[in-house]
């Protein structure tokens, strides 16, 4: 549950009746909104952060900005109808933005309450993103883009996480450590309890795959780790084993984790995890069918969380170790992608489900999807931003949307 202060901020010295009625109203409608608990505080009064100031009157402009000038971060306005409140907003929106704020101007009108939800999302995301942690396990050996500087640089940078680079080494001493131990076994178990079947993986890739995770597991809790890229496709001629299940684990776990070293997609997955509080798939496009509107992706790594069932199967290109097979809930989904050459480019895209797949020559998880406007399949294909797609759960573009304008000062993240 997260804390946020409502500020009233009025031309006169106190609030008259039919104003303090408009408030009363904004704060019974706030109290319905699930993950956020408001709190009413004075100018005076300390307040949590993020806060909304809710301008009661006109002539309030020059309290507003004067209140807000030593209270760093975006600016969250709330407008009412009445009293002149929305003409004061905007002058105070235009004085901000001229001055650099970052400034979301809400009007109580229609569905504010979730427009302000959103708002208040991208707030928090973006600074929970603030001393993050990212351990990379492994180095790409090709940038996935000719960005003007180190990817790990613009990261920090332009979004808060820190990269902790931890040598491979240390995940191998690990693993051999678990590779016997009790508790490999009992995840062993767990992998085939919840399972509705087992394919090509042994009893011994079953415990290599269980060490995997097992050391992983230390690891990010030894270093702090918000989320996990591993390049994973370096284990293979070491252990004979891959770290499919070890990552679609940690991301029931609530741990991030990519593959194939991918730390610009882990900072897409942190970013949706933040916004959603759910784990999102990391997968390749297989197809994009312009004239249908519809994708179809794939990978070999799915949280569980995101499948009605799963099988136990075999990594798609090695044939080696535990992965998983499984077909995604029949629901709305979005589309997600971070790019371009600061990585603060976003991809943001409404499908519905239509169907998982089985195609033995793709990987094992397999998904279409259909576009809710067809046209975004024609976009992915001409400007892409990257091969990695993220797939999460749900309708979330007004989420998305506001973290791009408030947080990044990017235009919306879809057209």
């Amino acid at each position: 549950m997260y804390k946020v202060s409502l500020v009233p901020i009025s031309a006169a010295l106190r609030l008259e009746d039919a104003l303090n009625d408009i408030l009363n109203s904004v704060l019974e409608e706030l109290g319905k909104l699930q993950g956020f608990s408001f709190a009413l505080r004075g100018m005076e009064q300390e307040a949590e952060r993020p806060l909304v100031i809710m301008i009661m009157s006109g002539g309030s402009e020059r309290k507003t900005i004067d209140y807000v000038a030593d209270k760093p971060g975006p600016v969250v306005l709330l407008a009412h109808p009445f009293n002149n409140s929305l003409p004061a907003a905007l002058e105070i929106a235009a004085y901000l933005q001229g001055m650099n704020r970052s400034v979301a101007l809400v009007q109580t009108m229609g569905n504010w309450a979730q427009e302000l939800r959103d708002v208040l999302c991208a707030c928090m995301a973006a600074k929970n993103l603030q001393g993050s942690r990212i351990g990379r396990l492994g180095y790409e050996d090709e940038t996935r883009y000719p960005f003007p500087g180190d990817p790990v640089d613009l990261i920090q940078s332009n979004w808060g996480p820190l990269v902790v680079d931890i040598p491979f080494a240390d995940l191998i001493t690990r693993y051999e450590k678990y590779l016997e131990h009790q508790r490999a076994a009992e995840v062993v178990r767990e992998i085939l309890e919840h399972s509705s079947g087992s394919v090509e993986p042994n009893e011994e890739d079953l415990h290599g795959a269980a060490a995997i995770y097992l050391a992983l597991q230390e690891i990010v809790e030894e270093h702090g780790l918000d989320a996990v890229a591993l390049k994973c496709f370096d284990l293979l001629p070491i252990l004979k084993n891959t770290a499919c299940f070890a990552l679609a684990k940690l991301n029931e776990d609530g741990v991030v984790a990519a593959c194939e070293g991918d730390i610009i997609s882990a900072l897409g997955m942190l970013l949706l995890r933040e916004l959603t509080g759910q784990p999102s798939f990391l997968a390749n496009p297989s197809t994009i069918d312009v004239e249908a509107g519809r994708i179809s992706l794939a990978h070999c790594t799915v949280p569980r969380s995101m499948c009605s069932e799963h099988v136990v199967r075999s990594h798609f290109e090695s044939n080696l170790g535990v992965a998983f097979q499984g077909t995604l809930h029949n629901d709305v989904y979005t589309l997600f992608r971070i790019g371009g050459p600061t990585l603060q480019d976003l991809y943001a895209a409404k499908t519905m489900y239509v169907g998982s797949g089985q195609d033995d020559k793709l990987c094992r998880t397999q998904v279409t999807l259909q576009f809710a406007q067809s046209e975004q399949a024609l976009q992915l294909l001409r400007r892409p931003l990257g091969n990695h797609h993220l797939v999460v759960r749900g309708e979330h573009l007004g989420k998305l949307n506001s973290f791009a304008e408030l947080i990044l000062k990017k235009e919306p993240a879809h057209p």
